[in-house]
């Protein structure tokens, strides 16, 4: 589930972790003991494949 960031900083108020993409949503107003976790996702097997496959037919 999803959590408003006024509601999270509330229950951790000595620290707050978050994903990288949602750090840069935050810059603007970030404290000092915000904290960023880097993602490194990849799709595995033939996941890659089909998702370019699917990309392709909706530009087609």
């Amino acid at each position: 589930t999803y959590a408003s960031v006024g509601s999270v900083i509330c229950v951790y108020e000595t620290a707050l972790v978050m994903t990288e993409k949602d750090a840069v949503k935050c810059r603007a107003f970030a404290e000092d003991n915000w904290w960023f976790l880097p993602v490194d996702a990849r799709l595995s097997g033939e996941q890659p494949d089909k998702l370019l496959e699917h990309i392709t037919s909706l530009v087609r």
